[in-house]
């Protein structure tokens, strides 16, 4: 009898301590987002996003702060529910990745440049297949073309 009730005790530890660490870890997205509002290249949604998923996994309260908050509600409830991936946001990465080519060029092998590149490359083309603005949903959405990749 007691053998179970200590199973029981560590299955709600652990249940506490992953639900921690989720938090944990949404607080740093979000922290690393505002780093993202206050330097160019450095992406806001993708962490937002992130910061989104990490709060769903532990906590309701958090979640929903996120969503409702006034820098950051936006951009979340546009990329989940429209998958809205902003201009800014866009050619701010175009322009990090750009860069890091550039200095990748000087440091690194030109095959680790070219794999780079490439990947850079993949990831423009996501990035570009979503629409950049409500507007740009809106008259795809009338006009019957995909939202992104499947839609």
């Amino acid at each position: 009898m007691e053998e179970g009730r200590e199973s029981t005790r560590q299955f709600i530890k652990n249940k506490n301590m992953k639900k921690s660490l989720w938090i944990t870890l949404g607080l740093f997205f979000v922290g690393c987002a505002y780093i993202g509002v206050l330097l160019p290249g450095v992406p806001t949604t993708f962490f937002v996003v992130l910061a989104a998923w990490a709060f769903s996994k532990s906590s309701e309260k958090f979640n929903k702060w996120l969503h409702e908050h006034p820098l950051f509600g936006k951009y979340l409830t546009n990329w989940e529910t429209k998958r809205i991936y902003p201009y800014r946001g866009r050619w701010a990465m175009v322009g990090v990745m750009c860069l890091s080519l550039i200095s990748m060029y000087f440091t690194v092998p030109l095959r680790v440049v070219g794999y780079a590149a490439f990947t850079f490359i993949l990831i423009i083309i996501w990035a570009f297949r979503y629409p950049g603005s409500v507007e740009e949903y809106d008259k795809r959405v009338k006009e019957g073309k995909k939202i992104g990749w499947f839609k």
